[in-house]
């Protein structure tokens, strides 16, 4: 343990807490869970080149706390040290078992809840033009992908036409705690949202029933789906065309960061969820009113395919 991270932990009172590192995320951040004295808190410590990240994630934990919603509470930070210690949220994860229905429930009425109050954030719009370009990690320097990027952006342009709302952007089955403890919304507990930005409504629904790491059932998909469009009145005909998109835009994306995860921060096991991925893709493209972008993708496809 650095001597930067000592003198944190004793200024925070935590001083010769028992110290168990914890697995971290596709960042370069560190994590660890400390015990003393019967309570435990979670550290984070984040390099100095991941400053904005460090100063975003709690900016955005405060809009979600004013918001009801349960961000972990920030014990204590030291942005120059890259530091924070953070109110533990446990480990029941939405990746284990177990989970009542009211859990996914609860999960959809977080992000109806985002919606309908937050469209005063001030983060990075995703513009159709900004959705279409952040597809390129994935996609080769070329004719063809230029051609469909044109497609891509001419279809975000024509769909994605409702106020854009808050995102987490990394809204999925890991990033969620279970706290059966508290009452309503605030059973949810939120992680890694440090990369909020304002998107079309549906965004996060599509990161968590379409994960890039697990399956989810084509009835649940369903019926969180409909809870969404439900809760926010939204037509189930454009939405599903919107869900489409969506589906499409953020996995073609994640093909591309998992690889170049693996490539350029030596993390191969990325690679595993590439085929769950592709076909995240594919299956979106079957849907009729992408019939114009799936022959503008067809010449690429067999690039991308895992």
């Amino acid at each position: 343990m650095s001597g930067a991270i000592s003198a944190f932990l004793d200024l925070a009172g935590w001083g010769g807490a028992d110290i168990r590192p914890l697995a971290g995320d596709a960042s370069a951040r560190r994590y660890a869970r400390l015990h003393k004295a019967g309570q435990s808190a979670i550290l984070m410590a984040a390099p100095p080149e991941d400053r904005p990240a460090f100063d975003a994630f709690l900016a955005v934990a405060l809009r979600l706390r004013d918001a009801g919603l349960s961000a972990p509470d920030i014990l204590s930070a030291r942005p120059g040290d890259g530091l924070m210690l953070l109110e533990d949220l446990g480990d029941r994860s939405f990746a284990g078992t177990g989970l009542p229905p009211a859990a996914w429930d609860a999960a959809i009425d977080v992000l109806i809840h985002l919606a309908e109050g937050g469209h005063d954030w001030r983060a990075t719009r995703m513009t159709p033009a900004a959705m279409a370009e952040m597809t390129q990690i994935a996609l080769p320097k070329s004719e063809s992908a230029a051609s469909a990027l044109q497609v891509m952006e001419a279809l975000f342009t024509r769909h994605f036409t409702r106020p854009l709302v808050p995102c987490l952007r990394d809204f999925h089955a890991e990033n969620l705690l279970w706290l059966s403890e508290r009452t309503g919304l605030a059973r949810v507990g939120l992680l890694d949202f440090q990369d909020a930005v304002m998107a079309p409504p549906g965004y996060d629904l599509i990161s968590l029933t379409h994960d890039a790491r697990r399956d989810m059932g084509a009835d649940r998909q369903a019926a969180l789906s409909a809870r969404y469009a439900g809760g926010l009145g939204l037509d189930a005909a454009a939405f599903s065309v919107e869900c489409a998109l969506l589906t499409f835009q953020r996995n073609l994306r994640i093909l591309g960061v998992f690889r170049r995860l693996a490539r350029e921060r030596g993390k191969p096991a990325y690679l595993t969820h590439l085929p769950r991925v592709f076909t995240h893709v594919e299956t979106a493209l079957t849907h009729p009113a992408l019939r114009d972008l799936a022959r503008g993708m067809a010449p690429l496809m067999p690039g991308l395919a895992p």
